[in-house]
């Protein structure tokens, strides 16, 4: 039985027992409850039951209700004594199974206690329905998380408690518009739109110097469709899109030359020859639409898509079966360890609908006919500013479009490798497949799918359609494969020449040793080489081999910690420390083509000391050639050994991978240098990643080893400084903020991430940021507010009307959530604040947009953007330091974006009345990130900042004027939550 709540390790079993019981009892309760709720809410829609609850039957709303009371008081008793004790003061309640069931029964009691008191009451009696009462979207919201908290308990605690499926309520679609705008509501109106639907009109002087005019209809040329075209493309497409396929490991010459060559077998003394069922698949319809390739990890599925995509015999059979039709070909390499869109459907879908409308241009209106029309009348100006977010609903949508104009007239085959990889319902995208080959459609499509050998895969395929096992297949290919990388040793070329038999023996060992797993011998014999001693001949290479376990996990483990002493695992546990800090920084921001660092940013950020001093102490210059070589081949080096051949060095194109670096002295040419800075750094292949980040022991035996004061984020921050400071390619001052903005956007996560700074650096380099893009700016000298971080707040149009922003970067990394370095940065400017001159006063305008308005700006959703959401730790802050550069929630500004009045507290009051109306506020919240976050910034607002609670919220073009004890009742009023009704509370006291 897992631990459902975050005891410590002495506890025992009796405290578990009582968690595992609370929990069960509230489910089973809830869930009763819940069934009620539904059959009430079923009930009120239809005509014979709608008034019951008011005419008080037998079993009125009310009584059905009430009933329930007891039995959910008693629960809720028992889940507050399984709450976490001091213990577990750093874990938050709502992260354990017992605390998020807690929260949702407190809801559930509230919701009972209010709608009793409206069914008594007077007003109830006038045939007000049950659905009136409780409304849908918290019926719906009410189903979901009971269903979630069931499914877990099952899963982690006590797998014999039945899940039910319950009914939901069907939601209809909201009519809240999704494209609706941010909330600015005093912006100019834009150009025509209270005339929406006319004819725009230009005005057109009749006589020079006179100031008669006559207006003209404008007719807007439309859009070329090649311009059209590009743009959906660009929006389609995603930096990492072509990553994993140029990653996967080339086939060795003749490798799986199998799968076109015909077989010769003899029977009954004839002999007889045959195609192999994959080559006959890719001829003709008799094998059905699908072809599934299995096999164990390492065999080798990936390089044999790869094989089978790119080759020409490939192509030859599939005209064949095309009859004279075109075929259209596309591939989609998933992969687990890479980006978001790399291990998901909307990547895949984005990716096939590329590589096809990329080829095929004439198909683009099929696949986005809405979009199409719409694109072809915008301006440029409209389309530069059009910003497309794809979902999964619109990309099936425009992928069906599409094949459903491809398949008249042209055949279709799509390679999909590894599925197991995909990051989702495997059942629901073998469903996908599957779909696309149903009808007649099926006669004209192919699909080639990749996967482990998973449950749910055999299930699907292994008896359903055309299959191969590749271990099974690829024992000649392992011999060629050994013999050749053998022989490319001098040495040993010589010892398989004089000993032949020997030679033979010791390859058919190793290969047969592998079992069928292509990774096995390519590390197997890298390990061999790597040990070959001359004087003992191919003897030692056959203990070498003889010497290594048979599994991967257990070779992983022999290469990576009993081959390295103490001192070399602490440099292995940094490198592996430094990816995984870019991984969780890069998923953040969604930079998909950060994810893997590169070998410059690793050059900056394995060294120690050295490298903290000259981020914070060396001016801008352009690297030199032999400087460059040397961190690329300190790097380089460094990652090969430690790891053992486990990570890889890849080019972004086809130029080779990290044994085709040549780091010999090349003068002053920075060709060779660019192209090996900008190679990634990954994992050879899935099990080396699933080995580090899931074998039991692993990560912990890793993290032992990392240096205690070894911070991997405070290194790749420092690592963007120097890499700022030495560039290689020609230094250019310029004013494009969107050059370097992914890489600040990096930093400044990096920096939020740091723990571990035992010297205080995060403040100097945080501020190093800030001097370096500052010394690249191209500075306006007639503009004292003039600065590079105040176009990452917001466009130029606003910054030409917007009141002056004295404090840009301070006000960007209060945005980022940079908690202590905003701290101690507020307590060092308040310090020397006597000792401005009065014209640096001058310019510190109080219009200005405070730190406070920043730091809950994304009070309730991120939205999509790069910025985390508002920290209540960040706002405590801000509250206890309050001062002239940081003023407190009543302090009147204007308005960045309206340009109207504000205060912070307002501003907090109006994010939180929007994001009910667009539903960013979930029912039943129990994610410690979501309600119970914001609920604790409005308290410390009131309690610590004394926020005005008499404040009004003026109307803007979607709601009315509301005071700020209004906005806390109307959330009250609609979520019906303990947080809300607290919030309530404090208003009226």
């Amino acid at each position: 039985m897992a631990a459902v709540s975050s005891s410590s390790a002495g506890d025992d079993s009796a405290s578990a027992s009582v968690s595992s019981s609370a929990v069960c009892g509230f489910l089973q309760c809830a869930t009763a409850l819940y069934q009620d709720v539904f059959a009430l809410h079923h009930d009120a829609d239809g005509d014979d039951h709608g008034d019951d609850y008011a005419k008080g039957g037998p079993s009125t709303a009310g009584e059905r209700l009430a009933a329930h009371a007891g039995p959910l008081g008693d629960s809720l008793k028992a889940l507050k004594a399984a709450q976490p004790g001091p213990d577990g003061v750093d874990v938050h309640p709502l992260s354990t199974l017992p605390g998020a069931c807690f929260k949702v029964a407190q809801d559930l009691m509230l919701h009972l206690d209010i709608i009793s008191g409206q069914l008594q009451s007077k007003a109830a009696l006038d045939g007000i329905s049950f659905r009136d009462l409780w409304s849908l979207r918290d019926v719906a919201a009410l189903g979901t998380r009971l269903q979630e908290l069931s499914q877990k308990f099952h899963d982690d605690v006590d797998n014999t408690f039945e899940v039910r499926r319950l009914p939901l309520p069907d939601l209809t679609p909201s009519k809240h518009n999704k494209d609706e705008p941010e909330d600015r509501d005093a912006l100019p109106k834009e150009e025509g739109r209270e005339d929406k639907g006319k004819q725009k009109m230009r005005r057109i002087n009749i006589v020079p110097g006179d100031n008669k005019f006559i207006e003209v209809p404008v007719h807007h040329r439309p859009t070329p469709d090649s311009i059209v075209h590009d743009f959906i493309l660009d929006t389609l497409s995603y930096k990492s899109m072509h990553f994993r396929e140029q990653e996967v490991t080339r086939a060795h010459s003749k490798t799986f030359e199998w799968v076109f060559q015909p077989s010769t077998s003899t029977e009954a003394g004839k002999e007889e020859i045959s195609e192999h069922p994959f080559s006959m698949w890719l001829r003709g319809d008799a094998l059905g639409p699908i072809y599934w390739i299995t096999g164990k990890p390492g065999s080798g599925k990936s390089t044999l898509i790869r094989f089978l995509f790119d080759h020409e015999a490939t192509m030859e059979r599939l005209d064949s079966w095309a009859g004279g039709k075109p075929v259209l070909t596309a591939g989609f390499f998933f992969w687990t360890s890479g980006s978001r869109e790399q291990r998901s459907q909307t990547g895949l879908l984005r990716s096939l609908l590329h590589q096809i409308l990329s080829t095929h241009p004439e198909f683009a209106p099929a696949a986005f006919p809405d979009l199409w029309k719409k694109l072809k009348t915008l301006t440029t100006k409209e389309r530069v500013a059009l910003q497309l977010d794809w979902s999964v609903a619109d990309l099936l949508e425009a992928f069906q479009g599409v094949m459903d104009a491809v398949v008249p007239t042209m055949n279709v085959c799509l390679f999909i490798d590894g599925l197991d990889e995909f990051e989702g319902d495997h059942t629901a995208i073998i469903d996908f497949f599957k779909n696309l080959c149903l009808g007649e459609k099926g006669q004209s499509i192919k699909i080639c799918l990749s996967s482990r050998p998973w449950a749910v895969f055999q299930n699907a395929f292994e008896y359903a359609v055309p299959n191969l096992r590749l271990q099974d297949l690829t024992y000649d290919d392992m011999y060629r494969y050994m013999r050749d990388r053998l022989r490319q040793n001098t040495h040993i070329r010589r010892l398989l020449k004089h000993e032949p038999e020997a030679g033979e023996g010791l390859i058919k060992a190793t290969v047969e040793k592998a079992d069928g797993v292509f990774l096995w011998v390519r590390l197997a014999l890298n390990e061999m080489i790597r040990k070959f001693e001359q004087n003992t001949g191919l003897a030692s290479l056959s203990e070498v081999m003889q010497a290594l376990p048979t599994e991967l996990n257990d070779l992983f483990n022999l290469f990576f910690f009993e081959n390295q002493d103490q001192d070399e695992l602490a440099e292995a546990a940094i490198i592996f420390g430094l990816m995984n800090a870019r991984e969780l920084a890069a998923d953040f921001i969604q930079n998909d083509a950060a994810n893997a660092l590169t070998l410059w940013e690793f050059a900056f950020a394995l060294k120690g000391s050295e490298d903290d001093q000259a981020a914070v102490s060396e001016e801008v210059k352009q690297a030199s050639a032999t400087t460059a070589h040397e961190r690329c081949q300190m790097a380089a080096s460094l990652i090969m050994h430690r790891f053992s051949g486990l990570l890889g060095i890849h080019a972004r194109a086809e130029s080779g991978n990290a044994r085709g670096l040549r780091f010999a002295d090349k003068s002053e040419d920075m060709s060779e240098v660019v192209d090996a800075a900008a190679r990634r750094v990954t994992y050879i292949h899935r099990t080396v990643r699933d080995w580090f980040m899931e074998e039991p022991g692993v990560m912990d035996r890793l993290v032992s080893k990392t240096p205690a004061d070894f911070d991997p984020h405070l290194r790749l921050l420092r690592s963007y400084i120097l890499q700022m400071k030495n560039p290689l390619e020609e230094i250019e001052h310029h004013r494009q903020l969107d050059e370097w903005w992914p890489g600040i956007a990096l930093a400044l996560t990096h920096a939020r991430y740091v723990q571990k700074d035992a010297r205080h650096l995060q403040r100097a380099m945080v501020n190093e940021v800030d001097k370096t893009i500052s010394w690249y700016w191209l500075r306006k000298d007639d503009d004292p507010y003039d600065h590079w971080a105040r176009y990452g707040l917001g466009p130029y149009r606003i910054f030409t009307i917007a009141a002056p922003l004295w404090q840009p970067f301070l006000c960007l990394a209060t945005k980022f959530g940079l908690a202590r370095y905003v701290s101690e940065e507020i307590l060092a400017r308040s310090a020397v604040e006597g000792k401005l001159s009065d014209k640096e006063k001058e310019l510190q305008t109080a219009e200005s947009t405070p730190l406070l308005a920043y730091a809950t700006e994304f009070l309730c959703s991120r939205n999509k953007t790069i910025y985390p959401l508002s920290d209540p730790r960040l706002v405590a802050l801000l509250l206890n330091n309050q001062c002239r550069i940081n003023p407190g929630p009543n302090h009147p500004y204007t308005d960045f974006w309206t340009q109207q009045p504000r205060t912070p507290w307002i501003t907090v009051l109006r994010h939180l009345r929007d994001a009910r109306r667009r539903g960013w506020i979930e029912y039943y919240d129990v994610d410690p990130q979501g309600t119970a976050r914001w609920a604790e910034i409005v308290k410390l607002f009131v309690e610590l900042g004394h926020a005005d609670k008499k404040a009004v919220v003026a109307k803007d073009s979607w709601d009315p004027e509301i005071t700020a004890a209004g906005v806390m009742e109307l959330l009250e009023q609609t979520y019906w939550a303990v947080e809300m009704k607290e919030l309530v509370d404090l208003m009226r006291a």
